[in-house]
């Protein structure tokens, strides 16, 4: 069996530094470009020990001769203290609604969807005490 040293989430994306940026105008902090400069083909941010990646999708089809495209075929679950402040940060960060902030049917979640710029589900999500 593998041991696990880090878990990463890669994005397809267009727009690679627009993608990024609306992670990081949530406070993910940047920790991975490249290439340094010019048009970046991946950027990386990092919060709560996981690492979400933003790859080029016409970098992929490019280079990589795999079939990439921005969307919905999945979803970032963001995990937090306040998901009422955090989905109007990420609305203010270029955000677009899907669902508002509203309580699980038990009471013991509060969640939102909205999508990044580039069309990327995501969902936030607050355990409620």
């Amino acid at each position: 069996m593998a041991d696990f040293e880090a878990v990463q989430v890669n994005l397809w994306c267009d727009d690679v530094e627009r993608c990024a940026a609306f992670f990081r105008g949530l406070g993910m902090p940047e920790k991975f470009r490249f290439p340094a400069r010019g048009e970046p083909h991946q950027i990386e941010v990092e919060a709560a020990g996981a690492r979400i990646g933003f790859s080029s999708a016409r970098v992929g089809s490019e280079f990589f001769a795999i079939g990439t495209s921005p969307g919905e075929n999945m979803e970032v679950v963001l995990w937090c203290t306040d998901v009422d402040d955090l989905h109007r940060r990420a609305l203010d960060a270029g955000g677009s609604p899907v669902a508002s902030p509203t309580d699980s049917p038990d009471g013991r979640l509060r969640y939102a969807w909205l999508h990044d710029p580039e069309g990327h589900r995501v969902k936030l999500v607050q355990e409620r005490g």
